[in-house]
């Protein structure tokens, strides 16, 4: 890794690299590099997720470019925006952003808005990138109906011999499949417009000052792409609007607070009021419900095959992570009138 460093232009001098500790994500392997220079934020890219990394690269370069901030790549010494290693790895390099750091611990009302205020703000000074229009990295990444497809080719496969211990997940799903074309049948209809996205908006993909607090940038920009602005909303619904972990074992943690979709509601709007569209505005509380839905087919999928996409730290994780989902989506159900209202008085 050392050499796969010293072919970035951070200056010359003896280069130490040691893994990233903090929050970096399940897909890509996060490293820091210490050289006389300062330090830098090494990433090898997960090829088997990410199989065109030249696009990948090619958007993240050019979105990194246009937004200005403190998010940059640092080149390699040929001016390329990545390099490969001798056994076919990829890596990429961005300045380390000495004075940014991740919510730790439980959100506030506050972090939660700002976040939700970052991402509405990204979506709206990427609405005017000059063309082309962005390469799709992983193609069809938000169609929940393809996703439901796919979960029943798992099913049927069954190539990791588990299926017939989650036929209550499967069950579940299946009974909500209606939620599944609300957002591609809307966007086939030229219902709501295609936008620049980031398409896995978090709260650990936010950057927070650290002295003042305020939202420095978005970071992990892999998933940028065409896609709606609804997308958006629905993960940082789907990532923030509970205090419950991601892979909370205990489901009667899992609730949807009221007073976290109301700051998420609030900060998103704030940032994309001259932006979004009333069609769009209309679908936000659909938008929560087909995310989330998604999201629990999409871990119920990796399961099902044995834990091939996402990064797993005990047996059964992406099990767990799907049942958090599914009872998240009950809760957004139950509770969808006054989330409809909060929005519609925003």
């Amino acid at each position: 890794m050392k050499d796969v460093a010293a072919r970035f232009a951070i200056g010359s001098g003896v280069v130490t690299v040691e893994p990233f500790t903090g929050p970096a994500g399940h897909i890509n392997a996060s490293y820091v590099v210490r050289s006389p220079r300062g330090r830098f934020f090494l990433q090898r890219l997960n090829t088997e997720v990410f199989r065109d990394h030249p696009r990948l690269m090619e958007n993240v370069a050019r979105v990194t470019k246009h937004l200005a901030g403190p998010l940059h790549l640092v080149p390699a010494h040929d001016g390329a925006s990545y390099v490969a290693d001798d056994q076919g790895g990829v890596w990429r390099m961005y300045a380390y952003i000495e004075n940014g750091v991740p919510v730790l611990g439980a959100p506030s009302g506050r972090d939660v808005g700002r976040a939700a205020g970052a991402f509405g703000a990204f979506q709206r000074a990427l609405a005017d990138l000059p063309g082309p229009r962005l390469h799709e990295t992983i193609p069809h990444f938000h169609d929940t109906p393809r996703r439901l497809e796919a979960l029943e080719r798992a099913v049927e496969s069954d190539t990791a011999a588990r299926a017939a211990r989650v036929r209550a997940e499967i069950d579940q799903i299946r009974a909500c499949r209606h939620v599944a074309p609300l957002l591609v049948d809307a966007a086939a209809r030229g219902a709501v417009p295609e936008r620049v996205v980031h398409n896995d908006a978090k709260l650990a993909n936010v950057l927070f000052d650290r002295a003042s607090g305020e939202a420095l940038c978005v970071v992990d920009l892999d998933t940028v792409m065409p896609g709606l602005a609804l997308y958006d909303f629905g993960d940082l619904v789907r990532s923030m609007a509970t205090r419950a972990a991601e892979d909370e074992r205990d489901l009667g943690r899992v609730r949807l607070e009221p007073e976290l979709f109301e700051s998420v509601a609030c900060g998103y709007i704030a940032a994309t009021r001259d932006l979004l569209t009333q069609a769009e505005r209309d679908l936000l509380v659909p938008a929560a419900q087909v995310i989330v839905y998604e999201q629990a087919v999409r871990f119920l999928i990796d399961h099902l095959e044995g834990d091939r996409y996402y990064r797993v730290a005990r047996p059964g994780h992406n099990l767990d992570r799907c049942r958090t989902q599914l009872a998240l989506l009950d809760a957004l159900r139950a509770g969808e009138r006054a989330l409809q209202q909060i929005v519609t008085h925003m």
